[in-house]
């Protein structure tokens, strides 16, 4: 046999293979790992509630019993947290896509709430992290103008830069965390989902 046909020969073989799949388990495993992903973000969303709200009847009750009104506003800010992460889930479950039970149609939701929850982290600095921020810059300011009035400039300075440097590292602790998790854990997801149905609609797969 030449070089030719033997080139030819493989060539044909190449073309007629195709790769066997077992859907079933492949399947039972997406839907597993898409089970385990959403019990793990709703316990998350579930705890960032409970605390936002403690957090905020903590702010509103100190408000209320004294005459320092940036506490209403913090909780104010802090409730309305706790109201976007209630707003998103339902929000979310109300725009969900109809998708079946078949392994693409699993592999398309599992990957619709990978992207979301990337979203989510990646504008942490938006929806949570701002707000709050925001309010505590004003109470720090409300404060620093009470001890004026009392101590003068001189003993108002080492508070403000304490208070809000010990914040900023919090918030800036807690922004890169979530970056993290999304480079750690939400991007590999998201990419290997997506590389997966890509692979099952190349090679043919009728799931």
């Amino acid at each position: 046999m030449t070089f030719d046909e033997l080139q030819e020969t493989w060539q044909s073989q190449q073309s007629s293979f195709k790769i066997k799949i077992d859907s079933d388990h492949l399947l039972k495993e997406i839907q597993r790992n898409k089970k385990d992903f959403e019990y793990t973000v709703l316990w998350r969303d579930l705890r960032e509630i409970v605390a936002g709200f403690a957090v905020a009847i903590f702010f509103l009750y100190h408000g209320l019993k004294s005459d320092i009104w940036p506490l209403l506003l913090l909780a104010f800010l802090w409730a309305g947290v706790v109201v976007f992460l209630i707003a998103d889930r339902v929000i979310q479950k109300k725009k969900k896509p109809r998708f079946g039970d078949s392994l693409v149609d699993c592999i398309q939701s599992s990957l619709a709430n990978v992207k979301h929850q990337v979203w989510l982290l990646r504008n942490v600095l938006w929806w949570y992290l701002l707000p709050p921020g925001i309010g505590i810059v004003i109470f720090t300011g409300s404060v620093v103008l009470k001890i004026i009035q009392k101590k003068g400039l001189v003993h108002t300075l080492l508070f403000p830069f304490a208070y809000l440097g010990g914040c900023f590292l919090l918030f800036l602790g807690i922004y890169y965390l979530n970056q993290w998790a999304v480079r750690k854990y939400l991007t590999p997801r998201e990419e290997e989902l997506e590389h997966l149905l890509q692979g099952l609609e190349n090679s043919g797969v009728q799931p």
